[in-house]
């Protein structure tokens, strides 16, 4: 774990083996889905791809195969439970996780191998749900996860001019889709199988939020970083009615030592502390 760092060469090769072997026996392809339909972690590290700009600074490719630390995998399968047991859930993580991206994989898993399925995605402003020239957005991270699977596991017919509109992914295959909201309007749209509330300790309004989703899913999924002990984060996090998943920076087995004692030079005492350290005493705000 201290010195996790994936063989990015050899995670291609044997991809590329994968898919080579696929396409010589067609007829493995139907099984092999019927598996990653009740196994989304394999799906993920077998197929998935992920974003990262920062690693151009350091000479390294900015689109790499998604591989699942053992917390990452951890975490979807937390999501799993909460939405085949039909409850809430909430994350409470320290920044730069990946947890975006996680909710952004587990979401495409759901609307590839489940008819008829509406996943939900909301925050507090609508860039950070869809902007579709900016990476940092959800909708813009689903399109590249969609994108960049091989056309076996991409929907029949798949257009992504045609099938991924603003705040929208259609699966023209299965009926299926990803929807967005923001800000005020969060809640106030169809009905959906599971709805990730992106960054929810900063909502505004949230009390009126959760009263919008409390008759629109039956799964409900609190992602943030603390801000402050005040809000209805805090006190849902604290109120031991929902599952809590604790994603903590230690858990991460890219960061360490090192790393800590930097944001400890670079960042505001208050800001390492809320956000790093998921300390809810930290800001008043």
């Amino acid at each position: 774990m201290d010195n996790w760092s994936p063989d990015y060469t050899e995670i291609y090769r044997e991809r590329a083996e994968r898919l080579e072997r696929i396409r010589a026996e067609p007829g493995m392809l139907p099984g092999l889905k019927a598996y990653y339909k009740d196994n989304p972690v394999a799906f993920i590290n077998d197929w998935g791809m992920t974003f990262d700009p920062r690693l151009a600074e350091v000479g390294q490719e900015t689109t790499l195969p998604f591989i699942l630390f053992p917390k990452q995998a951890e975490f979807i399968g937390w999501l799993l439970e909460r939405w085949r047991g039909r409850e809430d859930g909430l994350a409470e993580k320290s920044r730069d996780m990946g947890i975006s991206w996680l909710c952004v994989a587990f979401a495409v898993w759901m609307w590839l191998f489940y008819d008829g399925v509406v996943i939900g995605f909301g925050s507090r402003k609508e860039e950070y749900v869809d902007d579709l020239n900016d990476p940092k957005s959800l909708f813009w991270k689903a399109r590249a996860f969609v994108n960049l699977l091989p056309v076996e596991f991409r929907p029949a017919g798949w257009d992504a001019k045609r099938h991924a509109p603003f705040m929208a992914l259609k699966n023209p295959e299965n009926n299926s889709a990803i929807v967005g909201e923001s800000g005020d309007n969060i809640g106030r749209g169809n009905r959906t199988s599971i709805y990730f509330k992106d960054e929810s300790a900063f909502y505004e309004r949230a009390e009126s939020i959760d009263a919008a989703l409390s008759q629109t899913s039956n799964c409900k999924i609190d992602v943030s970083t603390p801000n402050g002990n005040g809000n209805p984060f805090y006190r849902k996090r604290h109120g031991g009615k929902v599952k809590v998943f604790t994603f903590h920076w230690r858990d991460d087995p890219r960061k360490g030592p090192e790393w800590y004692a930097k944001q400890q030079n670079d960042l505001d005492a208050v800001v390492l502390a809320q956000e790093v350290d998921i300390d809810y005493n930290a800001s008043t705000n």
